[in-house]
């Protein structure tokens, strides 16, 4: 995926906190575990909180993050029904777009209501182009340039035609559909620090 270092790393780069602050961090779709070793290296007192709804993920998550243990708590569940402890911090990357747009809202309302007055939520995640035009543009560019095809048997394939495959199954919401959630959701300062076409992270300030 062009950019998913790049992406991980703005979305890290939204916390406002030191790395000698102790604060507790909730990951919505930890997945393997790879924003949480991030979260984790960069901040030393920090302690995290991860949800994922795959058994499978967790488990993966558990064996990148051995090292992490004292400091990590793994939970299978819903993403969009976890338990409303307070938190100083609410990140999820690439997780979100699994929800369909009502279960996001409310998802959005759940996070500014466990944060600390201050705390930031971080979302990195696909999204749709608002006008469909620039969704063709970018199918082009990533039809006619290597760094934007990857290698399957048989041939290239666009990654653009995996994205709209997913679409059938997963429901990205437009960036300013998300942003205009997190404002009505009660966040007093919403920005877009990154985009890389249909990419973008989201950070969000209560």
């Amino acid at each position: 995926m062009p950019g998913y270092i790049d992406l991980h790393r703005t979305l890290l780069g939204g916390i406002p906190y030191v790395p000698t602050r102790e604060f507790r961090v909730l990951e919505l779709g930890v997945g393997t575990g790879t924003l949480s070793s991030l979260v984790l290296e960069e901040f030393p007192h920090a302690r995290l909180t991860g949800v994922d709804l795959s058994p499978r993920m967790i488990a993966r998550a558990r064996t990148k993050l051995r090292s992490f243990r004292s400091r990590v708590e793994l939970i299978a569940g819903d993403i969009g029904d976890f338990e409303e402890s307070p938190y100083d911090a609410v990140i999820s990357a690439l997780a979100i777009h699994h929800l369909t747009d009502p279960q996001k809202w409310r998802l959005f309302r759940r996070v500014y209501r466990c944060l600390s007055p201050g705390g930031y939520f971080g979302d990195a995640d696909d999204h749709l182009a608002e006008d469909p035009t620039f969704d063709n543009r970018w199918a082009q560019i990533a039809s006619t340039t290597a760094v934007g095809r990857r290698k399957r048997a048989g041939g290239w394939t666009s990654p653009q035609a995996v994205w709209h495959e997913h679409e059938r199954f997963d429901h990205p919401s437009t960036l300013f559909a998300e942003v205009a959630a997190l404002g009505r959701a009660g966040f007093s300062h919403v920005g877009v620090p990154w985009r890389f076409f249909g990419q973008a992270v989201v950070w969000a300030y209560k």
